[in-house]
């Protein structure tokens, strides 16, 4: 969905494009808004993110071989990192909201998808399951990623492939549930159209995590990188978020007043 340079200004969709949006999330499972971020945050962000991955990686070529060439980081809890076109990104938070309502949660620190040079395919999987295993209808979307290309995503460095539609796809046998390649087969996938999500650095891309995708080989020389950050309904299981990273009181008091409540359950280290 490509938006006016007025909406780009305002930092908001139109009723019309807002209802497009929601409509693509509900039947594709996605929506792309192309090129949405200003050219010179997404170059400061690629910059920041490129020194710290090849700082991660470094001595650690035997772990992004294990993992195909599909090996990121998470995002250090300190500006540019935390730059609200990140972590509050208005045109998500416009989709999200009408979407699963203005009570949503997030949590820190978020990641960055990253196919390096010479990755692999990765498996066909999604990030989650559907919230009741064993039933024969699905329920509206509880859990989406936000994902935004600091690079242009083209077919040769690897641009995610997704099965549109397959988030709405009920799965009754209980062992779906526990392991994510149970049900997303390369024969069943076969059987669905799929598509390579290319765009322009700086789209947003608001994702139920619930559809089939896998990352594909990137045949540039050149890191792949895209930010990755993960929200869900009020109502979600968050007994995992008691593990995340604290971040520093002083950090924590730069956030708005929206981040702070959007990252309401990350510890909040003192002193």
């Amino acid at each position: 969905m490509k938006l006016s340079s007025e909406e780009c200004q305002q930092n908001a969709l139109t009723p019309e494009h807002l209802a497009l949006a929601l409509r693509s999330l509900h039947e594709s499972g996605y929506v792309i808004l192309e090129g949405v971020l200003p050219q010179a945050w997404v170059e400061e962000m690629r910059v920041a993110f490129d020194t710290e991955l090849k700082r991660v990686t470094a001595g650690k070529e035997g772990e992004v071989e294990k993992s195909k060439g599909h090996y990121g980081t998470s995002a250090p809890l300190r500006l540019p990192f935390l730059d609200p076109l990140a972590i509050e990104n208005p045109f998500a938070l416009q989709i999200m909201e009408s979407a699963m309502g203005t009570d949503i949660f997030s949590y820190l620190p978020y990641g960055c998808n990253t196919a390096w040079p010479g990755s692999g395919v990765q498996h066909i999987h999604r990030d989650t399951g559907h919230l009741f295993v064993g039933t024969s209808y699905v329920l509206p979307v509880a859990m989406v990623v936000v994902n935004i290309p600091l690079v242009d995503f083209t077919v040769e460095n690897g641009c995610t492939e997704v099965w549109p539609g397959s988030h709405l796809i009920a799965d009754p046998d209980p062992a779906a549930a526990l392991d994510p390649y149970h049900v997303c087969t390369e024969e069943r996938a076969a059987q669905i159209p799929s598509a390579r999500v290319t765009m322009p650095a700086g789209s947003v891309v608001v994702r139920d995590m619930r559809a089939w995708h896998r990352g594909m080989p990137n045949h540039t020389q050149t890191i792949r990188t895209m930010l990755a950050l993960v929200y869900f309904r009020q109502f979600y299981n968050i007994c995992h978020l008691k593990y995340g990273n604290p971040i520093p009181r002083s950090t924590w008091e730069q956030l708005s007043e929206r981040a702070q409540r959007l990252y309401r359950y990350t510890p909040v280290a003192e002193g």
